[in-house]
């Protein structure tokens, strides 16, 4: 872990500050109190007089704990940093009854409130409940749902990831969808496919995930880093309005996972889940579409074991040590198929004479004939004139250009490039599987997905006043993203691999220094390598004869892209490259609860340090096409002439190959929080939370000052003499200037306020505001300057022969130039910039509610809630947009050419400014020595969110559980934040100029969302109400059985309608179509989901369009899904039994469509003036009824 300078002077103030803030106590971190238990109340008589003296003692056996505490002078009492388990509440008081509540469990992050009554009576009387504790929580105003561990266990989870029980807070949406019911966990990582969530009026990326407390959400991107096994999970809690002041780097929306702990009692579990495609059904698509049902097998396995330690002869303190160990497997394969253009042998041995044909379809400027499919030297191109003779043919030119001659019966056998013909000898080119020229190799392979998951888990009581544990885990995952379809050890191949390994570590320590004095300390450390891994890598390209130059900086298979050809390298076929990317989250923190008469102070601090490191391999890239081969005219080609393997074998590429070198970096950014909080009891019924947190983030460092910001208003020295002003230019960090990419804020102070009010002994009203500072979830920030390319250019602008495929690079590969180009960097390109003074995104959140409690199992949860976001990012925002003020010049003195003052200034530009002359409006950009100038999460959105939240909780208790959860929201903001690649649907920035117009619902805006959980066993059998004297035999089947299930509906998001033409794109602007008729349909199909002849692109070249970002009024299809679970179980004694599970995702097999197509362009008017095209139509689904059987063996 590095810290440079300007890090440990901020984290030394900060510590400072916060020492005198909390008067000298010192305090790591607030997130301890995420993954412990808080039980609080008051001690009366039966008259309601308070009882002071009186001791209660909290017990849990299994886990070793005993806790004690006597009432202050107002009867209270607090127990917190609980561990989660189940209690026995104990209160003694001389002159009264001795009370003893037993089954008081104590979930992760709760504050119950129990209040106790004695009765007069000898402390030798004892009146024993069994009862567990409250649902309501009358300690504060926080808003969450808690899955317990039977829960977490028995309802249907896809793909056993734990992440998605977050789904069930009706409040929480996924951005897509389409992760949640992704079956095969192919595509990407199944992990983050399912963490792509929108916290009710939040955008994707800034909510907290922790696991023990340890941070573990990713910095770049906002999503898990460490999915844990299901079987390792005690407690799951989603939080989706904290207003305690201990949680913070977030929207206020927590998702805190508790792993497991041993117990007293040796016990343990092995499991098997399994699912193939023989029971599934098959896509709606697929059956319209006449396809086969796809093959895939899916196996998870393991198993887990926890209890006291106990050494024979060495360790016997079963009552003070504890462990749990947990493994889990995975083994999953889908087949995949390729179907590819390989050269056969003849043309690999540089013989086409199978395409020439006698068919003449011209004749050339010196009167040849043009054959159809004769191949053309591009060595042989010359200049004619007209007139005059050819002196290489003695023929006279009919016209004036250029020419190629054929080459004689198509043959170029003796004119193989060394490199072509090394690859031909090495046979990385697969056989074809039929006898045609095209679509000639079919191959089928596993695309597979392993992994191997191991968590260790240690709980020792040092004391009744100490405790510590430690945990260890780590999963080793390999996932096939493309088959080895042209074998294994084919370094040309397409086979691409995905290994990615995670571990997570965490320590804890807890100290009572007296009853009203507790520490809690916490460090933690999440690691993340992800990686790609080609059948390429580590090859040498010098093997083909390639310069030895490139070894060092491209040490892999040259990726080659042939024109009607499937390609070798990689990325030729998938697109893929190399990369790996180790990712740091080191966490440390301690808690420190000061309880007081009527007070519990808690002080605070947190730190994170999130290190990103590595990149992707650049690698060689050519690029060989068909018109290098054909002519005879190179500039004006006859049609079906050439043919790019021919172009291939003679070693000419085109001009868009390059090689070059990718920026390794290596950057760090700090986190650092503080808060004091104080849980004011002003009277029994009555709680006040005041909370004030402090916020630090640091900005990126980069640890050899590769980044560099952009300084908007100096002047660039490039328009020196031009008469043109040129402000704006790239700061390379280091070298004298800040190492940071932007300042740090010092001034993110949150207030947080809750009030609870127990308006009687089942009814709480609660209220509650709290500040977000929002996290800026970035990865790395530009690093331009070093990252270099060298292009790699086969012709030149005559369309002779340049650069060969075995000599690419003559003149050497070009290194990154550093920092040495300053101001001068990415002049005449598009430049991502990033402002150095940016404020932070924040948050205000509010709600009001009531709990009312039916039953000690039974609570009603009504509350609303609305927020406030404020400095949202915009995602990338162009600067460098022209102002609309010019859009009355019209677009023909707009795109007129003038003289370029950049001419000899600017070279090598992405945007014409190296020419003599430019389009008129390049000139009156703001930035206009630019391309583009891109602002990187400028800090400028506005979101408004208003809900009503309904939950019901019927805890476990009479055979049955239930969750239902409902939320009637509306979602209103301009910008999409990191939302905008996850949504579907074109929401780009219409005028960067007019932020305000682009105000309309979120594209995760749901209105109408519930979500109903719930468990039940079936009361037939032995000791139910049905059946309760069956035969043992019959008991056997028709006994023990147990259903559970999710619901899910929601109604779908909001479309956004691209143009098809949008003519402000050149300027750096955007629009969207007119609506000009009703948008809906009365019948929607999938056919056409809503009247594709309302939209209208505007007739006004410069006009930017009605129709809104997203529209409200015209939503996607809604989701339903039933995911539904039996379970049947065999007893075999008190503790040991077997489970058999089905169960059914998308039980009912519903097809819930994707979106429809929202692009206009994808529009066909019909000659009847009727449309045609897949605009408004609906080509995908979510996944089809998937089957899974499972058997859990528990001991």
């Amino acid at each position: 872990m590095q810290f440079n300078r300007g890090t440990r002077s901020q984290l030394l103030a900060t510590i400072v500050m916060l020492a005198l803030g909390i008067a000298g106590i010192t305090r790591l971190q607030a997130q301890s109190q995420a993954f412990t238990a808080t039980i609080s109340g008051t001690v009366t008589d039966t008259s309601g007089g308070v009882l002071p003296g009186a001791k209660i003692t909290l017990i849990s056996a299994e886990r070793g704990i005993t806790r004690t505490f006597t009432t202050s002078e107002t009867g209270s009492y607090t127990f917190t940093l609980l561990p989660p388990a189940d209690y026995v509440l104990k209160v003694e008081q001389p002159g009264f009854q001795t009370y003893e509540q037993r089954g008081v469990s104590l979930a992760a992050g709760v504050s119950v409130h129990q209040d106790i009554t004695l009765s007069v009576g000898a402390v030798s009387q004892e009146v024993v409940v069994s009862a567990s504790a409250p649902l309501l929580n009358a300690d504060n105003a926080n808003i969450s749902a808690d899955i317990s561990q039977r829960q977490v266990v028995e309802l249907p989870l896809n793909l056993r990831n734990v992440f998605g029980l977050a789904s069930l807070n009706s409040s929480v949406n996924n951005s897509t969808q389409a992760q949640m019911v992704n079956s095969n966990g192919i595509s990407g990582s199944a992990d983050q496919d399912i963490s792509f969530l929108n916290f009710g009026g939040t955008h994707f990326g800034t909510a907290a995930y922790l696991l023990d407390g340890t941070w573990n959400t990713a910095q770049d991107w906002g999503g898990v880093v460490y999915v844990p096994s299901v079987e390792n999970v005690q407690e799951f809690k989603i939080q989706t309005n904290a207003f305690t002041a201990q949680y913070g780097w977030s929207s206020g929306n927590v998702v805190n996972v508790v792993s497991k702990s041993g117990t007293n009692r040796l016990h343990g579990d092995v499991f098997e889940f399994y699912r193939n495609s023989a029971l599934d059904a098959n896509n709606y698509f697929n059956n319209r579409n006449g396809l086969a049902r796809p093959s895939f097998n899916r196996n998870q396995f393991g198993g887990s074991v926890g209890g006291p330690v106990y050494i024979p002869g060495i360790y016997k303190q079963t009552e003070k040590t504890f462990f749990f160990f947990v493994y889990e497997g995975l083994r999953q394969s889908t087949p995949a198929t390729l179907s590819a253009t390989v050269p056969t042998q003849a043309f690999i041995g540089g013989d086409f004479s199978s395409l020439l044909t006698s068919t003449v379809v011209g004749h050339d400027a010196l009167g040849r004939p043009i054959y159809q499919g004769a191949i053309y030297d591009p060595y042989s191109v010359r200049a004619i004139t007209q007139g005059q003779v050819d002196p290489r043919t003695g023929l006279v030119a009919t016209s004036t250009g250029f020419i190629r001659d054929a080459i004689p019966g198509n043959n170029v056998a003796g004119r193989i490039d060394p490199v072509a013909a090394k690859i031909a000898a090495g046979k990385y080119w697969p056989s074809p599987t039929n006898s045609s020229l095209f679509n000639n190799f079919f191959a089928t392979a596993p695309a597979s997905a392993h992994s191997d998951e191991y968590s260790i888990r240690v709980d020792h009581n040092i004391s009744d006043l100490s405790r510590i544990y430690a945990r260890y885990s780590h999963k080793a995952e390999v996932k096939t993203n493309s088959p080895a379809f042209f074998g294994s050890s084919n370094p040309g191949g397409p086979g691409v691999t995905n290994p990615n390994n995670r571990w997570s570590f965490d320590l804890g320590y807890s100290h009572i220094f007296s009853q009203s004095l507790i520490l809690s300390a916490n460090a933690g450390m999440n690691r993340w390598i992800e990686q790609s891994a080609t059948q390429g890598d580590g090859f040498k390209p010098s093997t083909l004869g390639l310069p030895a130059g490139l070894d060092p900086i491209a040490n892999q298979f040259p990726q080659i892209k042939i024109d009607s050809f499937s390609g070798l390298g990689p990325g030729a076929i998938n697109g893929q490259d190399s990369y790996a990317v180790p990712r740091n989250y080191i966490t440390y923190s301690a808690d420190l609860t000061k309880s007081l008469s009527k007070h519990t102070l808690n002080f605070g601090f947190m730190g994170v340090v999130n290190q990103i490191l590595g990149g992707h391999v650049y690698g060689t890239k050519f690029n060989f096409i068909t018109s290098t081969t054909a002519g005879p005219d190179p500039s004006n080609p006859t049609q079906g002439t050439g043919f790019g393997f021919a172009s291939y074998l003679l070693g000419v590429p085109d001009n868009t190959g390059s090689t070059g070198i990718n920026a390794q970096l290596a950057t760090q950014k700090n986190y650092f929080g503080g808060y004091v909080q104080d849980d004011w009891k002003l009277d029994p019924r009555l709680t006040v939370n005041l909370g004030l947190r402090y916020e630090v983030q640091t900005p990126l460092t980069e640890r050899h000052d590769k980044q560099q910001y952009f300084d908007f208003t100096a002047i660039n020295p490039v328009g020196a003499g031009t008469g043109i002003n040129t402000p704006g230019q790239l700061v390379f960090n280091g070298g004298g200037h800040t190492r940071s990419l932007y300042d740090t804020q010092t001034t993110n102070f949150g207030p947080r306020i809750g009030i609870s009010y127990l308006l009687k002994p089942n009814m709480v009203l609660r209220s509650g505001y709290g500040l977000f500072f929002i996290p800026t979830f970035t990865g790395n920030g530009p690093a331009d300057g070093y990252t270099q390319t060298t292009p790699i250019r086969g012709t030149n602008g005559d369309n002779s022969v340049f650069n060969t495929l075995s000599n690419p690079v003559p003149n050497g590969v070009l290194l990154p130039q550093g920092s040495a180009l300053g101001s001068q960097q990415d002049v005449g390109q598009g430049v991502p910039a990033v402002r150095r003074a940016r404020a932070s995104s924040y948050l205000q959140q509010w709600m009001l509610g009531i709990q009312y409690s039916f039953h000690t199992n039974d609570m009603l949860d009504i509350t609303y809630v609305g927020n406030r976001g404020l400095k949202l990012s915009a995602g990338t925002y162009e600067r460098d947009m022209l102002n609309p003020q010019y859009f009355s010049l019209g677009l023909a003195a707009l795109t007129a050419q003038v003289p370029n003052p950049f001419n000899g200034k600017i070279t090598g530009t992405g945007c014409s400014l190296q020419g003599a002359t430019v389009p008129r409006w390049q000139l009156l950009r703001p930035y206009p020595q630019y391309c583009s100038v891109a602002e990187q999460e400028a800090p400028l959105g506005d979101s408004y969110y208003n809900a009503l939240q309904m939950t019901y909780t019927h805890r476990f208790s009479h055979g049955f559980s239930v969750l239902a959860s409902y939320t009637f929201s509306k979602f209103i903001d301009d910008v999409e934040g990191n939302n905008g690649w996850a949504n579907s649907g074109p929401t780009s920035i219409r005028n960067y100029y007019n932020l305000a117009a682009e105000k309309s619902v979120d594209g995760a805006d749901i209105p109408h969302s519930l979500v109903v959980s719930y468990i039940y066993e079936l009361p037939i059998g032995k000791g139910k109400s049905l059946g309760s004297n069956l035969s043992t035999p019959v008991n056997a089947v028709v006994g023990g059985w147990q259903v559970s299930g999710i619901s899910t509906f929601k109604q779908g998001f909001p479309l956004s309608i691209a143009p098809a033409n949008n003519t402000l794109g050149q300027f750096g602007g955007n629009r969207r179509p007119d609506i000009v008729a009703n948008m809906h349909v009365a019948n929607p199909t999938i056919d056409r989901w809503f009247n594709v002849g309302a939209f209208q692109d505007p007739s006004d070249p410069f006009d930017f369009g009605s129709a809104p970002r997203y529209i409200s009024t015209l939503r996607a299809p809604g989701y339903q899904n039933w995911d539904l679970s039996a379970q049947k179980y065999w007893h075999f004694g008190e503790v040991t039994r077997l489970q058999f599970r089905a169960e059914w995702f998308n039980a009912f097999n519903r097809a819930n469509f994707y979106a429809p197509n929202q692009f206009l362009g994808n529009r066909v008017t019909n000659t009847d003036g009727s449309y045609g095209g897949s605009f408004g139509q609906i080509s995908n689904a979510f996944a089809a009824r998937d089957v899974q059987f499972a058997a859990k063996f528990y001991w």
